[in-house]
């Protein structure tokens, strides 16, 4: 059976459902976890690009908009309110962009091209979006800086994190039969 990804009817909806809380929740929560401050813009680093990709690779580009976007927003909205906004667009944006990338071969067991491809163009995706928000709110300098050092850390562990687990959990999710429940039988 083909992995259905996150639609908001049919089937599938309940199990899909449940996985976009979960994913999202984790965001949250991985975002929240370990959080390293970057002294110039108030930002940090943190693991929830794990989820973001993940959740994207898993869900496709629906599930990795709301998983990305929500997920960190709501994050941010705890840990520093200013960036949730940028954060709503960008990461929903990364996972976005993984989840459509990763659809295209979501039968596939193991790491391929296009995971790799879709794990490096969501990285892109972040990497600009937070350098262009954060040129205009604290000058190239700060902006660079934090470009370098926390967030390229961030998107390269998110990155490598899901090539490694993604493509293993894809595989588990494709052998669940979601839409019909076996009667138990004596």
């Amino acid at each position: 059976m083909e992995m259905e990804y996150f639609r908001p009817a049919g089937k599938n909806s309940a199990v899909n459902l449940a996985l976009l809380a979960i994913f999202t929740a984790l965001t949250t929560i991985l975002t929240l976890a370990i959080r390293i401050p970057y002294p110039g813009t108030g930002g940090y680093f943190n693991l929830g690009d794990v989820m973001v990709m993940l959740g994207g690779l898993l869900l496709g580009p629906v599930g990795g908009f709301f998983v990305g976007g929500v997920g960190s927003a709501i994050a941010d909205m705890i840990g520093f309110p200013v960036f949730a906004p940028i954060t709503l667009v960008v990461k929903g944006f990364e996972g976005m962009v993984v989840g459509y990338l990763g659809s295209r071969v979501r039968g596939s067991s193991k790491v391929n091209t296009l995971d790799i491809i879709a794990v490096i163009v969501g990285a892109l995706i972040m990497l600009t979006g937070y350098f262009i928000a954060e040129y205009f709110m604290f000058g190239f300098a700060i902006a660079f800086g934090e470009l370098i050092t926390i967030n390229w850390a961030q998107v390269t562990i998110g990155g490598i994190v899901t090539l490694l687990i993604g493509p293993t959990i894809r595989s588990y999710l494709r052998t669940i039969n979601y839409g019909e429940i076996e009667p138990v039988t004596n």
